[in-house]
């Protein structure tokens, strides 16, 4: 699978099997998660992998009581390290930096597990005080994210997007026109053309005869 086909296929999955998932899958996800940029090559993010059920339960808990959280094989929690970012960018680095780093490691991390057949959900409301205190984070690692990670047990809707909304040229309010087309369209386009190549000789044998 290559990567436009991992975005395209990517969704938040909120239902999974009850089936385990290996722990070398899940290397797969941090070594992913760990080829993101960061600010000054600080890869200050932190990944806590959490397995057990007593945890996870009350992660759940921590997590507004959103039943995938409880339900999913595996939860890798997403930190960042405000000391170093701290050091070395200032008030900037833990508001700013620490945030956009640990975003890109995280969509990689989706990314690569929609490429292997996992499928994950990004999840972001939670008492972050609560989960400091479950998973033991020292003050200055701040918990950034939940990523529910399994086999997912829903089909998930076509995603529809009106790039006019949000896309803007030059300057804000002007609307960025362009034409896009998925690695299947264009592959069905192509597809297409061939038929009607086959077709055109095939009509033109039965001509000569």
């Amino acid at each position: 699978m290559d990567v436009f086909e991992a975005i395209a296929k990517r969704r938040s999955i909120r239902k999974y099997q009850d089936k385990d998932v290996d722990d070398k899958l899940i290397g797969v996800l941090l070594w992913a998660a760990a080829q993101a940029p960061s600010a000054g090559n600080l890869q200050e993010w932190r990944f806590i992998v959490v397995r057990d059920k007593k945890t996870k339960e009350l992660l759940y808990n921590a997590a507004l009581k959103q039943e995938h959280v409880k339900e999913a094989p595996v939860l890798i929690v997403v930190a960042t390290d405000l000391e170093v970012q701290s050091l070395k960018y200032g008030r900037r680095g833990e508001l700013v930096y620490a945030l956009e780093d640990c975003a890109a490691a995280i969509e990689n991390m989706l990314l690569a597990a929609t490429a292997i057949g996992l499928s994950t959900c990004w999840v972001g409301a939670f008492d972050e005080e609560d989960v400091k205190n479950i998973l033991r984070l020292p003050d200055f690692i701040r918990p950034i994210a939940i990523i529910t990670v399994g086999y997912n047990a829903e089909e998930p809707e076509k995603k529809e997007v009106d790039y006019s909304r949000f896309a803007f040229l030059e300057y804000y309010g002007r609307k960025f026109e362009f034409e896009f087309k998925t690695l299947h369209e264009l592959i069905m386009g192509k597809v297409e053309k061939i038929r009607e190549f086959i077709a055109k000789k095939q009509n033109k044998k039965m001509v000569v005869k």
